[in-house]
Formats: C-alpha cells, structure tokens, sequence
C-alpha cells in the first residue's frame, strides 16, 4: 500500500509559499494519479527508446540530440509526476511537487525543439527554439529558486551548462574527440545534478 497519508504526521503542509494553491487529493484520486502516469512513464521510456534508435539509423547529430532532448523531458514529467503523487513525506512531497511543475515547462520546451531545431534549422528556427527554452526556464525559475539553497541551484545550472556545451562538441564532427569530449561534458552534468539532489533534495 502505498504511503499516502493527509492527516496527521505525514500529512501535506495547508500552505506551502514556494507553489500555488492546489486541491487536497483523496487517496483514491492519488493511487489514479499515480498509475496513469505511471503507465505514461513506461510508455515515454519505450517511446524515447525508439527515438534514439530511430536518430541513431539516421546518423544526424542534430537529430539525436533533439530526440534526446524531446523524450528526456517526457520522461522526466512522467517520473516526477509519478513520483510526487506516490509518497507522502511532507519533505520529500514538496521537493517532488516542485519538481512536478519544472518538468511541465521543461517539456514544452522539450517537445519545441526537435520541430524548430530540425524542421526549421535555420536563423530563424533557433530563434524561436532559444525563444522558447528562455521562457521555459524563466517559467520554472522562481519555484526552483525558493525551494533551493544558493549551492543547490548553482550545480543544477552549471549541470545543465555542462549538457548543453556538451551538445555542440556532440554534433562537431570534424573534430577529433568530439564524442569522447560529449561524454566528459555529460559525466560533468550528471555529477552536478546527482550532488544537488543527494546534498539538498534528499
């Protein structure tokens, strides 16, 4: 059974000044919650599978880190959401309710990019893709920024810095090391983010 509880100890604090305010769930609308999404998070796993392989036939940079991009995202929502509508530490729900609405934007974002960055790969489709992720970003920012000390937000940012520096290095085929020097960028993000999630999250 799984550890919803909304009274007592392990109930959901009534206000919470990092989010909005939001309908107290019955345990029978969480457990659906929590199974619709989790069945979404099986099939975003399956389907961001089959991008890559797709995108990997392909043998286009560009369409690989876009697919990879477009299903991360999905797959991050599905988790997240998953994961928030599962337990029922007060902490660890309010961490993962913040998290719940960064991948809402995230995906938006997400799901942009791989029409304006391919279909468009132009001027002017990194202009709406930069346009795009901007408000995306702006959009998670503040929920983000209260519910994080200074030193967890500076390894999320600089994580996801590593990511997307790494990204160029991916599609620069002419130089030589350029996958190796990917995966080091990579390695760099998923340290980053793995610290901000064991030193302040957990």
């Amino acid at each position: 059974m799984l550890p919803w509880n909304f009274e007592g100890e392990n109930a959901e604090p009534a206000h919470d000044p990092t989010m909005a305010p939001h309908k107290r769930q019955s345990y029978e609308e969480e457990l659906a919650n929590a199974i619709t999404h989790g069945v979404g998070l099986v099939l975003s796993v399956i389907g961001w599978i089959g991008l890559l392989l797709l995108s990997g036939l392909a043998g286009d940079g560009w369409d690989l880190a876009a697919s990879a991009i477009f299903g991360g995202t999905m797959v991050f929502l599905y988790a997240t959401s998953t994961l928030y509508h599962s337990v029922g530490t007060p902490q660890l729900k309010r961490t993962l309710r913040m998290l719940d609405h960064v991948a809402i934007f995230l995906l938006i974002a997400g799901t942009y990019t791989p029409f304006a960055g391919l279909l468009m790969r132009s001027g002017w489709g990194w202009s709406v893709l930069a346009l795009v992720w901007g408000l995306a970003l702006a959009g998670f920012a503040d929920p983000m920024r209260a519910a994080l000390p200074i030193g967890g937000l500076l390894l999320v940012v600089t994580g996801g810095l590593a990511y997307t520096i790494g990204v160029l290095f991916y599609g620069w085929h002419s130089l030589r090391y350029s996958h190796a020097i990917w995966h080091v960028f990579v390695l760099v993000g998923s340290i980053c983010h793995y610290a901000a999630v064991v030193l302040y999250v957990l």
